[in-house]
C-alpha cells in the first residue's frame, strides 16, 4: 500500500511538471523540454523588435495584418545558441493559426542573443489598427505573468 502511494504520488509530480512547461493552452510538440528557465523581471534573451514581428509575421499578406484584432502570446524556447523553437500559443486573436505560420517562421528564422542558458521567453503580441505591438512576460511564482519592462 505505501508503495502504491508513493508511485501514484510520484506520477502526479511528474505529470504537474510536465504541463507547467507549458505556459498556453495549445501545445507544440517539436521542441525538446528539458530543463530551461523562465524569464522573470528581468530580458535574458534579446532579439530587435522590428525583426521579431517581422520573423514571427513573414508571409502573411498585409489584409491579414490590417484586420487583425487582439492578442497573441507565445511561449518560446530559446537554446543556449541563440536558436528558437515554439512551445505553446494563446490565440485571442480573430486570426486563422493555421494561417499564421507560427512554427515554421519561429523554429526556422528567428534568432535570439543572450545568455548561455535554455530560456523560455514569453511575447506577447497585440493587434490593432493594423498595427502590431510587442511586450515581453516574465513569472516569478510560475503563476502569474507580469510585463517586464527593461530591455
Amino acid at each position: 500500500m505505501r508503495y502504491l502511494f508513493i508511485v501514484i504520488f510520484l506520477s502526479l509530480g511528474f505529470t504537474s511538471q510536465l504541463s507547467a512547461q507549458h505556459v498556453y493552452p495549445i501545445k507544440f510538440d517539436d521542441c525538446y523540454l528539458d530543463q530551461f528557465k523562465f524569464e522573470t523581471d528581468l530580458i535574458r534573451v534579446k532579439v530587435d523588435q522590428k525583426e521579431l514581428i517581422d520573423k514571427i509575421t513573414a508571409g502573411w499578406t498585409s489584409k491579414m495584418i490590417n484586420k487583425a484584432v487582439g492578442d497573441l502570446g507565445l511561449q518560446i524556447l530559446v537554446d543556449k545558441r541563440g536558436n528558437s523553437c515554439l512551445v505553446s500559443v494563446r490565440n485571442d486573436t480573430n486570426m486563422n493559426l493555421k494561417k499564421m505560420n507560427l512554427s515554421k517562421n519561429i523554429n526556422s528564422k528567428l534568432k535570439w542573443t543572450g545568455t548561455g542558458d535554455k530560456i523560455s521567453a514569453l511575447v506577447l503580441l497585440q493587434f490593432k489598427d493594423g498595427t502590431i505591438t510587442t511586450k515581453r512576460l516574465g513569472t516569478v511564482d510560475m503563476k502569474n505573468l507580469t510585463e517586464i519592462i527593461n530591455n
